[in-house]
């Protein structure tokens, strides 16, 4: 089966897709063509970035995008010249409406839930604590797919070294909430319980006095009444990040490594595919972005500028000589570097194949002369990767 035709399998296939690579390769751009060929083939299909760049929505054809899903208007496909079967929604991951989601679902009543909301470490924590975005990303993908709305759900991660810390997002918080010093904090004594000396027993008020001294007292009573409002949602936080991990490593999901034909950066999406089979992921291939072809062949660059610069006068009226073969200089100029950079490119895709194996699926979409940022640029993009 040729690289084309098992892409297209992945895409019917599986109920996740999760693309990752560094920044500026494109990943962006290829997550929403992936998401608009499932709903071209019949599938409705959900496509959600957790990258701040917020590119997807001018892609997508929409204003903005935000915390809740966004359906597709049939009228952009139309305009395309597509006639979908399926349905594409869309979605940008608010790291802070993701956790006020979970506070909702998980507290016991209004009044924990609400102080919760009004907690300064909260705050904090459910927007700049680094990693938190990574696992509010977690909780919307268990969300969305415990849901069961969609067929295919296609996950746009940040760059590549975030997205080791999604991967690894729902084991460290599931470690962090079952270590030891975490639930000394947060749960308390049944004697603390019974005589009503709230958060901390007797025995750590010692330590508690010290820690005083270094964080002051209104700190860290702000820590214990965020730590003990939130040991409702620590409860789930162990189930969630297992069943979690089981899709990500499941046989419904599919890891795609979004590269350019940069060296450096194939070398970073190398260094992914591995820790990706290291941990028993699901790698389903490498897409290249950005690739450049020749465009002339090797023969017609042999030519000299004072020849095209005859070839030119030849067809635009009104050019003296001097100015046909400057133009034709620059011309030759061109496509002789345009030459050497799709030599190098196909050197890189060559290496990419010999030390990745024969049989890994490898995608490449050609150099175009200006961005995509149009849902007909998506449709170029698609017939690139999937064929027309």
């Amino acid at each position: 089966m040729e690289d084309d035709q098992r892409l297209g399998q992945f895409i019917r296939d599986r109920k996740v897709i999760v693309c990752v690579g560094s920044g500026g390769v494109g990943k962006t751009t290829v997550s929403a063509v992936v998401a608009l060929h499932a709903a071209v083939l019949g599938r409705k299909v959900l496509v959600l970035t957790i990258d701040p760049a917020r590119r997807l929505a001018n892609s997508l054809g929409v204003e903005a995008l935000d915390n809740e899903e966004r359906q597709i208007p049939l009228a952009a496909f139309e305009e395309a010249g597509l006639a979908p079967t399926g349905e594409l929604w869309a979605m940008m991951l608010d790291m802070k409406r993701s956790f006020d989601r979970l506070v909702e679902r998980y507290s016991p009543n209004a009044e924990v839930r609400q102080s919760i909301y009004d907690n300064r470490l909260y705050k904090y924590f459910s927007t700049s604590l680094a990693g938190t975005q990574e696992y509010s990303a977690m909780e919307r993908l268990h969300e969305l797919y415990e849901e069961g709305n969609y067929d295919l759900i296609v996950l746009d991660t940040p760059p590549t070294v975030h997205a080791l810390d999604f991967l690894d997002a729902p084991k460290r918080m599931a470690e962090a909430v079952e270590s030891s010093a975490l639930q000394w904090l947060y749960k308390p004594s049944l004697a603390a319980r019974k005589f009503g000396f709230g958060l901390f027993n007797i025995g750590t008020s010692y330590v508690l006095k010290t820690l005083t001294k270094f964080t002051g007292a209104e700190m860290l009573d702000e820590l214990s009444k965020f730590l003990f409002s939130f040991q409702h949602l620590f409860d789930g936080f162990q189930s969630r990040a297992r069943r979690v991990r089981e899709i990500l490593g499941g046989p419904e999901c599919a890891f795609f490594i979004v590269t350019s034909p940069d060296p450096m950066t194939v070398d970073e999406a190398r260094f992914f595919q591995n820790r990706l089979m290291d941990e028993a992921i699901p790698f389903a291939g490498f897409i290249v972005n950005r690739v450049h072809e020749p465009y002339l062949p090797r023969e017609a660059l042999e030519v000299t500028s004072a020849e095209v610069g005859a070839q030119i006068r030849a067809k635009v009226a009104d050019i003296t000589p001097e100015a046909a073969e400057a133009l034709g200089e620059a011309l030759l100029t061109n496509a002789i570097e345009f030459q050497i950079l799709a030599d190098l490119d196909a050197q890189t895709l060559k290496a990419l194949r010999e030390r990745s194996g024969q049989k890994t699926l490898i995608r490449h979409i050609p150099y175009f002369s200006r961005d995509i940022h149009s849902f007909e640029g998506l449709n170029w993009v698609r017939q690139e990767l999937f064929g027309p």
